[in-house]
């Protein structure tokens, strides 16, 4: 049976699908030979409509907040379901928190990286974490506020405060993910916790900590179980990657894994994580009703902001372009 629930919603994605910016576009803002040429391009996109406060190349990321955040708005007001958004806007809230605890137990300033694009005010989640008091905030937030904040009154490791935000973050999403009640969506959320749980082990590896410590940092609710991991610190790294290759993320392990075993780096394994991801939203390209249009068109607009902004750090910074190349993400159309 059709679900048409969402049929508003879905055909104002289908619209808007063709705003979403080609290869051609991101390869040109590639070849810029300079920032301010690459912002020049981006400003003959749909961006330019928020180009009001944009004064420099880096001031780039507040038309990219502004467009995403106009996307949040059409979805919300198609949908009249809050939990589209909510999905993508609880990781920039969970991001901010964990920004404004390090500035709290650190004493130093990290506002220029906190984002807008989240459900809560940024001042009033400020507040909150300095009163130690998130009551009427998402439960799972709370509870990883108040573990995070507990656990680094007593270890006094910043580096658990994003392991047990990054674990509230996914009991959240896998909340909402059921409460939406799509396979597509469940899965989708299943192989993001796998994935990260992949690059946890390959960190803890190199720290050279213990298969216990280990235990404490993995996320669950994904396609493979704890002991998949677990078990892995007892082997080879080379191990862990055949182990891997006999499950779905047969080239994640064979390319990526591999990769990362060769140079040390997590790039490429981070590169076919996010392709990966993107690879299932794409489903929702040839979806004509349902919730997985919608997911899937909100998980290529962030990856195309994820990609105009790794291109613009990486002119301002200077990356050669066949560098930024090998790190970009896939494009949705």
């Amino acid at each position: 049976m059709r679900d048409t629930k969402y049929l508003y919603a879905v055909s104002r994605v289908k619209a808007l699908e063709n705003d979403l910016l080609p290869r051609s576009t991101v390869d040109r803002m590639l070849e810029a030979s300079t920032p301010e040429e690459a912002l020049k391009i981006l400003g003959e996109t749909d961006y330019g409509n928020y180009f009001g406060e944009v004064e420099s190349a880096h001031d780039f990321e507040k038309a990219l907040d502004q467009g995403l955040r106009s996307i949040y708005k059409v979805i919300e007001d198609s949908t009249r379901d809050l939990r589209f958004t909510l999905i993508s806007k609880l990781r920039y809230d969970f991001h901010n928190l964990k920004v404004l605890m390090k500035e709290k137990y650190l004493g130093e300033d990290f506002k220029s990286i906190l984002s807008q694009t989240g459900s809560i005010n940024v001042e009033v989640l400020r507040k909150a974490v300095e009163d130690k008091d998130l009551a009427g905030f998402n439960k799972n937030l709370k509870q990883a506020f108040e573990k995070a904040a507990m656990d680094f009154e007593l270890n006094g490791d910043p580096q658990k405060i994003d392991i047990i935000l990054d674990q509230g973050l996914y009991a959240c999403l896998k909340e909402l993910a059921v409460q939406l009640e799509d396979t597509h969506l469940i899965d989708y959320i299943k192989t993001e916790i796998d994935l990260v749980n992949i690059n946890t082990v390959l960190r803890v590896r190199r720290m050279g900590r213990s298969a216990k410590f280990l235990e404490t940092v993995l996320i669950d609710g994904g396609f493979l179980d704890g002991a998949f991991f677990i078990n892995s610190m007892g082997e080879p790294v080379g191990s862990f990657a055949d182990r891997l290759s006999t499950t779905r993320y047969d080239r994640i392990a064979v390319e990526g894994v591999q990769s990362w075993i060769d140079s040390g780096s997590s790039t490429v394994l981070e590169k076919l994580s996010d392709d990966l991801l993107l690879n299932m939203a794409k489903k929702g390209k040839y979806a004509a009703f349902g919730i997985l249009p919608i997911i899937g068109f909100l998980r290529a607009k962030e990856n195309e902001v994820k990609v105009l902004r790794m291109i613009m750090v990486g002119k301002i910074n200077r990356i050669p372009t066949e560098s930024l190349r090998e790190r970009l993400r896939d494009v949705y159309v």
